[in-house]
């Protein structure tokens, strides 16, 4: 299909690509090589660098979630993996599971007698748990960021049984030691830039990775700082994104930039 396609990649006045591997895709479709430009990801600029969520602690005292021992956040979970990290999780750790998709709260729920969901105990209401209660389903909508404040470590889901991954950069921009498993394709150039700044862990064993976090508190330290920086250096793609279009728009009298 190359003479298809070619001239309408030659004719493209100019192409904002993620990396140096998609502008060598757009040149070899037809792009002029001077109308390429490698303007990173805004995916970066999606992170919100903060160290504090408003309604974190209301969350945990609401869920009966003790402040003064370890807790484990894995966000976005995907079938099976709240099994695995059950099954894996250091047993001294409380854990928090928060699946990706609503449908399955009530499946998640029934995997383990023991387990408090956040539905049960909504705002307002505090939760007495016993004080063994190591298990938590965070089972709404929209509160996961307060959860990743909350956590000594956070692990990403839908990444370590055969899924695409889910988004590293919220729990990074907050200051948390994160850990992905190997299945990251939909997020593998953030994860890759992460990984080569030791910004993140990547295991494909959470719970062993999360004891061993938890049991080195300067290096969760470490990893957690090094992925805040991570972020920091690399946003700015959408003013990079924002200035070139304006560079593209044909000045006209009267016209404002």
């Amino acid at each position: 299909v190359a003479p298809l396609i070619r001239p309408a990649f030659a004719g493209l006045t100019a192409s904002a690509v993620q990396t140096y591997d998609y502008a060598q895709r757009f040149i070899a479709l037809g792009t002029p090589a001077s109308c390429v430009q490698v303007l990173d990801t805004m995916k970066w600029d999606t992170a919100v660098v903060s160290d504090h969520v408003e309604g974190a602690e209301d969350l945990a005292l609401a869920m009966g979630i003790d402040r003064h021992r370890p807790i484990v956040v894995a966000g976005s979970t995907g079938p099976g993996e709240e099994q695995l990290l059950m099954e894996t999780c250091p047993p001294e750790a409380q854990l928090v599971l928060a699946p990706r998709k609503p449908e399955r709260f009530d499946a998640v729920a029934e995997l383990d007698p023991t387990i408090t969901r956040r539905s049960q105990h909504p705002d307002g209401t505090v939760c007495a748990v016993a004080a063994e209660t190591r298990l938590f389903l965070l089972d709404t909508i929209g509160e996961l960021r307060k959860a990743y404040c909350l956590a000594d470590v956070v692990i990403v889901g839908r990444s370590f049984l055969g899924l695409y991954g889910s988004n590293v950069l919220e729990p990074i921009a907050l200051g948390k030691a994160t850990i992905i498993g190997p299945f990251h394709d939909d997020f593998a150039d953030i994860v890759s830039v992460l990984r080569s700044h030791r910004g993140i862990e990547v295991s494909d064993q959470p719970g062993l990775a999360a004891a061993e976090l938890l049991a080195d508190a300067p290096r969760a330290l470490r990893l957690a700082r090094a992925g805040h920086d991570v972020i920091l250096s690399r946003q700015g793609a959408s003013r990079r994104h924002a200035e070139l279009l304006l560079q593209l728009m044909p000045d006209k009298p009267g016209t404002r930039r």
